[in-house]
């Protein structure tokens, strides 16, 4: 699996991506900091900007594409430089798989490569969150080292969140 940051000719790759996740129902795209909603230039000089210089609220962070192959087959977002209450409301790490990747065991590697991220960025534990009702999600993470910390509504989707913490 090959992880890097997006860049301007990926931008077919990334909209197969978003249709594939549209084509399946799904109207937010996991892990995307808004690509389906951006100006595509403007959406990769936002990624590139926060990987290497970061922004006031988050400090640096990383979106990845998760290419198998020449195929995009997730995102990965790690928030490396998070405080502890910032972890505890977005959590440190963020991926998603699109719908006809599943089940095929990227989301493991993707969450085991940002652990690694995070414990050589220094970090000593992590916050990852999921819908409470999305099982698969929760088992990954508990698979991984996760701990639950807690559950909280999440009011803006309607549905119970619960956060896992996961000791590096």
């Amino acid at each position: 699996m090959l992880y890097r940051l997006p860049r301007l000719e990926d931008e077919s790759l990334l909209l197969d991506y978003v249709r594939e996740h549209r084509e399946h129902g799904e109207t937010t795209i996991t892990a995307s900091h808004d690509l389906d909603f951006s100006d595509y230039a403007r959406w990769v000089d936002t990624i590139r900007r926060n990987a290497e210089t970061g922004d006031e609220t988050y400090g640096k962070s990383l979106m990845l594409l998760c290419l198998d192959g020449d195929r995009l087959v997730g995102l990965l977002s790690v928030r490396h430089e998070l405080s502890r209450e910032q972890s505890e409301i977005i959590g440190d790490i963020g991926y998603g798989v699109r719908p006809s990747e599943r089940g095929k065991g990227y989301a493991t590697l993707m969450l085991r490569h940002a652990l690694s991220i995070c414990r050589n960025k220094g970090k000593t534990s992590v916050i990852v969150g999921c819908y409470k009702d999305n099982r698969i999600s929760a088992s990954i993470i508990q698979k991984c080292g996760g701990v639950l910390l807690f559950e909280k509504d999440n009011f803006t989707k309607g549905r119970l969140s619960q956060y896992y913490e996961i000791e590096l």
